[in-house]
């Protein structure tokens, strides 16, 4: 029998290959909905013809959530949850090997008309000049560096709000717009951009 957890992580795991799939020949793909995010990819070529199935080139395990894998100059970027941990991992987009792989705590109470949706992440991760921002489903917002993992800053919003997280947790996929990271932060009733 396959449970929910385990179908999340075999989704995952299969998000990830067909995104790459797709991606070897395509452009980057550095945040949620693409480069410009439109969800298109620009400069993508379509087979003449499509296989009846995704030829599986390598598969990883990366644990569960909903945040969608990135791709950017031939790595692959996932962000998820590990037990009581969300984790930051770095592939190779050819071969699947590991690159870098970060980790914090991060233990969520789910909302209990929320169970289905499990404990996330959430929130696809944004790739920009050789930084990596992620933002946890406790509304925990990170600064990696892209070449070797290395946490450059966090922040944490619990000083400015009473809930640092809606309801269901963050779901909202951080953007940078030139030097500024843009988030919604804080929970219901009381948040900011």
């Amino acid at each position: 029998m396959v449970t929910r957890i385990d179908r999340k992580r075999i989704h995952a795991v299969w998000a990830t290959v067909l995104l790459c799939t797709a991606l070897a020949s395509a452009e980057d793909w550095p945040q949620w909905r693409g480069p410009a995010r439109t969800g298109a990819a620009v400069g993508f070529t379509p087979p003449a013809a499509w296989p009846d199935r995704p030829k599986q080139i390598w598969k990883v395990q990366v644990g569960i959530g909903h945040a969608s894998p990135i791709a950017v100059s031939g790595r692959v970027f996932v962000f998820s949850r590990t037990g009581e941990q969300e984790v930051v991992s770095v592939c190779d987009l050819a071969t699947g090997k590991e690159i870098w792989r970060a980790a914090y705590d991060a233990s969520y109470q789910m909302n209990p008309a929320a169970t289905t949706h499990g404990k996330g992440p959430k929130s696809t991760p944004v790739h920009d000049r050789g930084r990596l921002y992620s933002f946890g489903i406790n509304g925990v917002l990170s600064a990696w560096q892209v070449q070797d993992g290395r946490l450059l800053w966090r922040r944490d919003f619990k000083k400015e709000f009473p809930t640092t997280a809606p309801d269901f947790g963050v779901a909202m996929s951080p953007i940078v717009v030139g030097d500024l990271v843009i988030v919604h932060a804080g929970g219901t009733g009381n948040g900011a951009v």
